[in-house]
């Protein structure tokens, strides 16, 4: 079962979803959400047009557990299933009609190492882009499904393995952007996760509340590599999140030994020391002015 709660306006506007807690161990989205909702209940805040639904804790029983996923990750391979083969693939299917009807989304995650907050939005999409830049973090990651296409595990940009929640949406049309709100048990990232989705409102002007948000200069970071954890690999040192590399300097060591050079001079971007075999390990990526 998944529990999402809607509120409609009386004028005609913009349907916007957001999701929290699609990873279990990811619970600032869930506060965030609550957080909102309660305002909405107390009528201290009050949506006057379109609408917004709210789905708070997108993997119940991982959230439970407090656990990433229950049998595999669930934004991954976010697209409906004819015949399901596991918890988080039915979840999927109640998710997707959601994302494919909504103009809007916002994803709602934390990260393991912990760091400043970031977005990830579409390249050259100036409307995420200019969405993105009201909601709060100054940071903003492009490049992602380009990046997994690249790593020669699947055909083609879009295809299932990097479809996420805001892939899936962006497919029907929405607007669809992933806010990363810092370590997954940092107590700031609810208070980032709340501002966030009061912005996205205001924003939108889905609210009684006047004027948009203040806008926040980003800095661009280009994803262009994905690496996968194997048995016996091991990274160097404990890469911290948009750390410096040059080129040329292992970022990580394979199992057979042989190191895992940087392709250029760019950054670390959310590695995971532990990460299981056959999951993603780190990504590199580019600055930009």
């Amino acid at each position: 079962m998944i529990k999402a709660v809607t509120y409609t306006g009386l004028e005609p506007g913009p349907k916007f979803l957001v999701i929290g807690a699609i990873h279990g161990n990811e619970p600032c989205g869930t506060v965030g959400c609550e957080r909102v909702m309660a305002e909405l209940d107390a009528g201290d805040l009050q949506i006057r047009r379109g609408q917004v639904t709210f789905v708070a804790i997108g993997n119940p029983r991982a959230y439970a557990a407090r656990t990433r996923y229950v049998e595999r990750n669930l934004n991954r391979f976010l697209v409906p299933m004819a015949t399901p083969d596991c918890y988080e693939a039915r979840l999927g299917n109640i998710l997707c009609p959601l994302l494919a009807a909504c103009d809007v989304h916002l994803a709602i995650h934390s990260y393991t190492v912990g760091g400043e907050a970031f977005m990830i939005v579409a390249p050259n999409n100036e409307k995420e882009s200019d969405f993105a830049a009201h909601l709060g973090p100054r940071t903003v990651l492009t490049g992602w499904v380009e990046a997994y296409a690249n790593t020669g595990r699947q055909t083609e940009p879009g295809s299932e393995e990097s479809t996420g929640s805001i892939e899936y949406a962006r497919r029907h049309g929405a607007v669809a952007v992933n806010i990363e709100c810092g370590q997954h048990e940092d107590p700031q990232a609810p208070e980032i996760a709340y501002r966030a989705i009061r912005n996205a409102l205001r924003y939108l002007q889905l609210t009684n509340e006047t004027g948009k948000p203040t806008p926040v200069a980003a800095q661009l970071v280009k994803v262009t590599h994905v690496y996968y954890a194997e048995a016996q690999g091991r990274l160097p040192k404990n890469w911290q999140h948009l750390e410096a590399v040059k080129k040329g300097e292992p970022m990580g060591f394979r199992g057979d030994g042989s190191a895992i050079a940087a392709p250029d001079d760019g950054v670390i971007i959310m590695p995971k020391q532990n990460a299981a075999n056959g999951e993603e390990w780190f990504y590199f990526g580019l600055k930009s002015a």
